[in-house]
């Protein structure tokens, strides 16, 4: 039975996902404070999230003096570093399953469900691929289509359940690119490497190299959430916790609009 694998990429790709695939803020963080600092805020966030909020922490630094730091990457790889001990204060999810996880394993101050998101099928921006549904991916003319890990990644994992929902992910998992997280399988399409992607709507509006041939309708999905997660940490963290209600402050909301998310009528939350 086929499966999706894992692309096998030149090296030369390789060496341009290692270096575009990963913020400027998230190289400097690569080793997070395993406890709370005063006045330091560490944020692990869905990677899909990397451009609006490295604005919105850029502007909360101006305003109140607070470093805030970001690692960005996918929801699972995030939950998982969390439950091993890393410090984070805040965590978004691109889904609720991996917050879910988190919550039930580690103490939380405060969660709620900030922003939404949708699916479109991307191509790259010189391709002569017509697609006009999701069932043209099923087309010879695609060899490779990019989705984040359909086992893991919450973007990959939506985009399966649409494609099953339509009865082609049979058809079309052999020959699926399955990237670590969703801002990898946009790469794959931007450099050419697949000929197709599904990724949030989002990733596709922060790039010039793809074209949207198609948006995903959103009764094919469970509805594409983000939850923000405040931690307990041994520490109480005032600064954590203003962040927390910056995210949902109009400023933040702006920027988050700006570039395309949904943000959400419950997301100013309720302590738990």
């Amino acid at each position: 039975m086929n499966r999706p694998t894992r692309f096998a990429l030149p090296p030369i790709l390789i060496a341009i996902l290692t270096g575009c695939g990963t913020s400027s803020s998230e190289k400097r963080d690569a080793t997070v404070p395993r406890a709370t600092q005063p006045g330091i805020v560490t944020v692990f966030a869905a990677a899909s999230t990397t451009d609006a909020l490295d604005e919105i922490k850029a502007a909360f630094t101006r305003r109140t003096g607070t470093d805030v730091r970001a690692s960005y990457a996918a929801s699972s790889v995030l939950a998982q570093q969390i439950e091993n001990g890393a410090g984070a204060d805040l965590f978004i999810s691109a889904d609720s399953r991996w917050a879910d996880r988190v919550a039930g394993k580690m103490p939380v101050v405060n969660r709620r469900n900030l922003l939404g998101n949708r699916l479109v099928i991307v191509v790259p921006s010189d391709s002569t691929l017509k697609l006009a549904t999701p069932e043209d991916l099923v087309s010879d003319d695609v060899r490779h289509l990019a989705l984040g890990d359909p086992d893991a990644v919450p973007a990959g994992r939506y985009a399966k359940q649409a494609l099953t929902k339509l009865g082609i992910w049979e058809k079309l998992k052999g020959k699926v690119a399955a990237a670590e997280d969703v801002r990898h399988a946009l790469t794959y399409v931007e450099t050419g490497a697949a000929e197709a992607g599904i990724v949030y709507a989002t990733d596709a509006a922060v790039s010039k190299k793809i074209h949207v041939a198609f948006e995903i309708p959103a009764n094919l999905t469970e509805p594409v959430r983000y939850p923000l997660v405040l931690l307990k940490r041994e520490a109480r963290n005032p600064s954590a916790e203003a962040f927390y209600d910056y995210l949902g402050a109009p400023e933040a909301t702006r920027v988050f609009e700006k570039y395309g998310f949904i943000v959400l009528s419950d997301s100013k939350g309720n302590k738990k």
